[in-house]
């Protein structure tokens, strides 16, 4: 797996490129396609990386094949990447809800596919990302791919029937912990803390608190039971908070999301 292409440099796309440069992935060994012209100006300009134009030259070129297009574009890129792979190339599809036999299907023909679930923390080497592998990817392969990936965050092997909730729990959660996040910094404002300075105790808080969680190796139900003391003013926002349900519809937010991803695959 010495040659990587891209197939997508959006947002995501440009993370994993970002990742395997990263890694040590030499320029000349990795290649991309690009359909916005000036998002492909942009992307051979910041990395020196080579825009082959079209999907078909890139996989003859790669040995492995990133398809990072939206969804929606699978029927279209999939039989022209699947035309010029051979049994040694794997597709790694990071489009999210297309299964593996929706790939097969749009490909026509046989190629080994290894799903992957990045989220948005990707891009700055602090992602998760659920990793499910056709059953003929041989474990080395795997392997291999996780390695190239790692400067990119954690990765995660789940079968493909868990791929919709480590969507929900691994690429949708930022979102949620984000709106938290605005409503604390909102919040210090609301009790007299000038906002610039709100946000600065916020995020340090969320940093201390996860730094600790993990140098402390201590469970968060323990770390909280260290914060509360009897009466005092921790235990008060608590109960306020569950007396909204806060847990529960953190909950419930991380399910409707997994049924949302569920309806949505191809």
């Amino acid at each position: 797996m010495n040659k990587v292409g891209i197939v997508g440099v959006g947002n995501m796309g440009e993370s994993v490129l970002k990742a395997l440069l990263q890694k040590g992935v030499q320029k000349d060994s990795l290649c991309f396609v690009e359909a916005k012209k000036d998002r492909a100006l942009h992307i051979a300009k910041t990395y020196g990386v080579k825009d082959v134009k079209k999907v078909s030259e890139l996989a003859k070129r790669s040995d492995l094949i990133v398809v990072a297009v939206k969804p929606q574009d699978a029927r279209k890129i999939l039989p022209d990447t699947a035309s010029s792979m051979d049994g040694s190339k794997v597709l790694i599809s990071i489009m999210a809800g297309v299964t593996m036999a929706n790939i097969l299907a749009l490909a026509g023909k046989p190629v080994k596919v290894v799903r992957m679930m990045p989220n948005i923390a990707v891009k700055v080497g602090q992602g998760v990302i659920g990793v499910a592998a056709g059953a003929d990817v041989s474990v080395e392969d795997v392997a291999k791919i996780k390695t190239l990936f790692s400067s990119a965050g954690l990765t995660v092997d789940v079968g493909e029937e868990l791929m919709d909730a480590v969507t929900s729990l691994g690429a949708s959660s930022p979102a949620f912990f984000l709106l938290f996040l605005e409503a604390m910094i909102d919040a210090g404002v609301k009790i007299g803390i000038p906002r610039d300075k709100a946000k600065a105790i916020s995020l340090q808080v969320i940093k201390g608190t996860v730094a600790m969680l993990e140098e402390e190796n201590v469970h968060p139900a323990l770390m909280r039971e260290m914060i509360t003391s009897p009466g005092g003013t921790t235990i008060s926002g608590l109960a306020a908070l569950e007396d909204k349900a806060f847990r529960g519809s953190v909950i419930e937010a991380i399910e409707k999301a997994a049924q949302r991803a569920k309806e949505l695959s191809l």
